[in-house]
């Protein structure tokens, strides 16, 4: 049987409105320019913890899996992994392990991809995908974790979105209702990471291009439908209309609508928005686009999808 993803389920921070984040978060002049790009809100969180505990809980009970049936937790971050010293990284790490016990999943074993960016998820649910397949029992748990520190500039530059703060999770497993993964293809370019991103990212914008494109005539050999939507990171629109342009997607069938309500969240928008997709979208790409590398997949909607 297909892996299938299930129980997508997400909690975010309080919505703010990007124009009075504090200046140390995003200036008021690039302020105005994401909104002129369609963002208005970014959620803020103090905590990350009970964001996880509403998210996780949420999951399960959508998907009809118990605790008991989790047989593995894929924690897919840019931001728990950034602690600045190893006593903190292991207060992270604690808090994290406490509140899945708390949850009745103390007896799953944790593991944490990062550095792959906002892309990680896609990572994270292919591995998930694999887990399932060599064992059929019980499912996969995915945790998207996103959420900066105080301090920390909310900007993605240069001007590409707001950052805010959420998660987002769901269960991995073989049959049911949901998602069906039909295939993934993933592209890396490593070396551009000598460049300045926010000081010159064209380059690494022609790149991604170079990317999508490529992934595009291979899709057509995987197998393409004539009409999917897109669904991708939430980016200002200019990003998302380059997105589309290259995989050859008109933007009405690009899913933008929590571009204004939520900004970029990081690893967890791509479930976020798979889950806000109207029940009459059943084939779905999904784009998630991390700092040097971009993975595509093929997403299919089961008839008796209750997710």
């Amino acid at each position: 049987m297909s892996a299938v993803i299930r129980g997508v389920a997400s909690a975010v921070g309080i919505p703010t409105v990007i124009t009075e984040l504090p200046e140390d978060a995003v200036s008021p002049d690039v302020a105005r320019q994401l909104v002129d790009r369609g963002q208005r809100l970014c959620p803020v969180a103090d905590d990350e913890i009970p964001l996880v505990t509403e998210s996780v809980g949420a999951s399960l009970a959508a998907s009809g899996l118990a605790p008991d049936e989790v047989r593995h937790i894929l924690v897919t971050t840019e931001t728990m992994t950034v602690s600045g010293s190893r006593a903190a990284h292991e207060q992270a790490r604690g808090r994290l392990y406490k509140a899945c016990a708390d949850l009745g999943l103390g007896h799953a074993p944790v593991t944490a991809l990062t550095f792959g960016g906002c892309g990680a998820v896609l990572s994270a649910i292919d591995y998930a995908a694999l887990m399932v397949e060599r064992d059929s029992t019980g499912g996969i748990l995915v945790v998207a974790v996103g959420r900066m520190r105080d301090g920390d500039s909310r900007e993605l530059a240069p001007a590409v979105s707001a950052i805010g703060d959420g998660v987002a999770s769901c269960v991995v497993t073989s049959g049911g209702g949901g998602w069906t993964l039909r295939w993934l293809l993933r592209r890396a370019f490593l070396e551009t990471a000598k460049f300045d991103h926010s000081t010159d990212f064209g380059p690494t914008l022609v790149t991604l291009g170079r990317a999508l494109r490529s992934m595009r005539n291979e899709a057509k050999e995987r197998g393409l439908p004539q009409q999917p939507r897109l669904v991708c990171n939430n980016y200002g629109l200019p990003t998302i209309r380059l997105f589309g342009s290259a995989l050859s997607i008109a933007m009405d069938d690009v899913f933008v609508d929590n571009i204004p309500m939520l900004s970029h969240l990081g690893t967890p928008d791509l479930l976020i928005n798979l889950a806000s997709l109207p029940s009459s979208s059943r084939e779905v790409l999904a784009l998630a686009t991390g700092p040097a590398d971009c993975a595509l997949a093929l997403l299919e909607r089961t008839s008796c999808d209750t997710a």
